[in-house]
Formats: structure tokens, sequence, C-alpha cells
């Protein structure tokens, strides 16, 4: 019985169902056929346009077929005094190119011989100081620090003085300064 009362609201649900299909199938219909009708507009306005495209590249391919292109007369007369003007000035080009192609080609030139000069002056020094080295060895002379130098001059001429100030003290010390020579000198 229940099912029976179901099918019952169920058949007046689908009356109405019915008729809402009904008016929403309608509306739908009417939206179609604007659509169509606006399809068809479109359409319409895509070939206006692409007729109107095609009416300017048609007037633009005849404008440029028609245009002649030449230098005028007058034209033709400023490029003479240009070329008549560059005639005169071309020996001062090629004499400024050349001056400064020279001074490139100078510089370059001394900045090589700088550098040569320089490597053979520091070793003709090297090769001078070791010569006059060699030399003071050859004379037995020697190199010595100047403090040194003054310190030994010093104790000479203290000891000069000493041995002026105490004669008889001062012979023994030369007596065995001479000892001590010969000594050195045999076992050399």
């Amino acid at each position: 019985m229940e099912e029976n009362q179901n099918f019952g609201t169920e058949g007046l649900n689908s009356m109405e169902l019915m008729k809402q299909l009904k008016i929403k199938t309608e509306s739908l219909y009417k939206e179609f056929q604007s659509l169509s009708s606006g399809v068809s507009i479109m359409d319409e306005k895509l070939k206006r346009t692409e007729y109107f495209v095609e009416q300017n590249l048609k007037e633009l391919k005849e404008k440029v077929g028609n245009v002649k292109v030449g230098i005028s007369p007058e034209d033709l007369r400023q490029l003479e005094t240009y070329k008549d003007y560059f005639n005169h000035y071309k020996p001062l080009l090629y004499v400024s190119l050349f001056v400064i192609l020279s001074g490139w080609g100078l510089g370059i030139f001394s900045a090589l011989s700088g550098v040569k000069w320089y490597k053979e002056s520091v070793r003709t020094k090297q090769e001078i100081r070791t010569d006059v080295l060699q030399e003071i060895k050859t004379q037995g002379n020697m190199i010595i620090d100047t403090q040194t130098f003054l310190n030994y001059r010093e104790q000479n001429e203290a000891l000069k003085a000493w041995q002026k100030s105490n004669p008889k003290e001062s012979e023994s010390f030369t007596n065995y300064f001479k000892q001590y020579q010969k000594l050195n000198k045999e076992k050399k």
C-alpha cells in the first residue's frame, strides 16, 4: 500500500516535472535559435572583413607596383658634391690613418725595447757586481760592514794609545803578536 501512495505522489511530481521540462525545453530552443542567428551574423561579418582585407591587399599591391625607385637630379648633384668633398679630404684621411698606425707601432716598439733594455741592464749589473767582487778577492781585500770597520779602527787606535802610554808592557804584546803571525803563516 505504501508503494501505491508513493507512486501516486510521484505521479503528481512527474506531471510537474513534465511541465517544467517542457518549459525548459522551450527556453533552450529559443536560446538555440538566438545563438544560431548570432553565429550567422558572425559568419556574415567575417565574410565582409575577409572581403575588405582582400580589397586593401589588392590596392596595396597596385600602389607598391606603381612606385618608381630612382634618384632625382638634385640628389645626384648633392652626391657629386660629397664625392668631391671626399676626394678633397682623402689624402688627409690616409695621412691621419698612417700617423695613428705609426704611433701604435712606435709605442709597441718602444715598449718591447724598454723591456729588453731593462732585462739587459739588470743582467749587466749582476755581471759587473760579480766581476768587482772577484777582483776585490783576487787583490786580497774583502768587503766588511761599516760598523765593524769603525769598531776595528777604534780598537786599533786604543791599542796604539796603550802602546804609547805603556811602552814596556807593549813590547811583550808586540813580540807575542809577531809570533802569532808567524804561526798563522806556517799553518797556511
